[in-house]
């Protein structure tokens, strides 16, 4: 059993007992600094193939929906946008990451400056493109905003992790 009992000597509750430095759980293991670190290093690790693997899902599934409904994919830029996006997403939560301990007050300004970093990108790299013929269509709308959304969701997620365990 993780900590001390509920009861010691002569029935007097454990939380009436003079501390020893450890703590009882009832649900779960105690958990130790040190443990909050090995969990905490993985972090990065666990983003990047987050990550990875969710903007491959929803790159071939997007591919294949609008390949289904007919739709030209030539024009649309869509690997620009997952490689911009998944970039992005990678940059900002490496700062955030990276400057944990120091900055500690403004990890949510990291976050909001990466959003407003990826919408600059975006009507630099992909907007010309989209905006070509005078209209932009929902479906080039939904070329950015698909990725975008999944990448800030896994980001805002990390995030509260960090600072949860920060």
């Amino acid at each position: 059993m993780a900590g001390r009992p509920l009861r010691y000597r002569k029935n007097i509750p454990s939380h009436l007992y003079p501390a020893s430095g450890c703590h009882f759980h009832i649900f779960g293991d105690s958990t130790t600094k040190k443990n909050q670190r090995l969990k905490f290093r993985y972090y990065p690790a666990l983003f990047v193939s987050s990550l990875l693997l969710g903007l491959v899902v929803l790159f071939f599934a997007q591919i294949w929906l609008l390949e289904n409904k007919g739709h030209q994919l030539s024009g649309l830029q869509i690997v620009k946008s997952y490689v911009l996006n998944g970039i992005m997403a990678l940059i900002v939560f490496f700062a955030i990451y990276i400057f944990r301990n120091k900055h500690r007050d403004l990890l949510g300004f990291f976050f909001l400056g990466g959003s407003l970093i990826k919408f600059t990108l975006f009507f630099i790299f992909l907007y010309p493109g989209f905006n070509q013929d005078g209209n932009m269509e929902r479906l080039e709308f939904l070329v950015f905003f698909v990725p975008y959304g999944f990448a800030s969701a896994l980001e805002t997620f990390f995030l509260v992790k960090l600072l949860n365990t920060v």
